[in-house]
């Protein structure tokens, strides 16, 4: 079993902004429901180079076309919020991961701490439960609530197998070593 970071590729994909600056702290989302005081954020394109199915917007969460959440759906429909974004360049949804689960094997990972707090800083090598991870498809885990999702490997080949464009996928965990 693998897990990966799901990552946009947007060195070589269309990028989007936020219309407004004050915009930029609706996007830090932590694993809680927002559905019922959403609205619509106002983006637009700032990169305009090849269309994407999943164009980068700074934010860490995962913004996704129509295509790509059809084709995702039984893989997330569960886990997420699919909030709708207002753009003039496509039909886009930004994807609130409610899926945030403790995880993380601390004595198998390498991570740092803050000496102020004793909360992780970062990691430098993730390391999962594999019971935990089990069938989770889209993720976050507690110590980096508004950070970039996991993904399991069905998500990653279901992406790949289905042509969605923009995807880029970082291993960060494999449980056979």
């Amino acid at each position: 079993m693998k897990i990966w970071h799901l990552i946009a590729d947007v060195d070589n994909f269309e990028n989007l902004t936020t219309l407004k600056q004050e915009d930029w702290e609706k996007l830090r989302f932590d694993g809680k429901k927002l559905i019922d005081t959403w609205t619509p954020l106002a983006v637009r394109v700032i990169k305009d180079s090849k269309k994407s199915d999943t164009p980068g917007l700074s934010s860490g969460a995962p913004v996704l076309s129509l295509k790509a959440i059809s084709i995702l759906k039984d893989l997330i429909d569960d886990v997420v919020e699919v909030l709708p974004l207002v753009c003039s360049g496509g039909e886009y949804y930004i994807i609130n991961v409610l899926d945030v689960v403790d995880c993380i094997d601390y004595e198998r990972a390498d991570f740092e701490r803050y000496k102020s707090s004793g909360r992780i800083m970062l990691f430098n090598r993730y390391a999962f439960k594999p019971e935990c991870v089990k069938g989770k498809h889209l993720f976050k885990i507690v110590d980096e609530p508004v950070r970039r999702p996991f993904v399991s490997d069905e998500f990653r080949n279901r992406v790949i197998e289905s042509g969605l464009e923009g995807f880029k996928f970082e291993q960060v965990w494999d449980s056979e070593f």
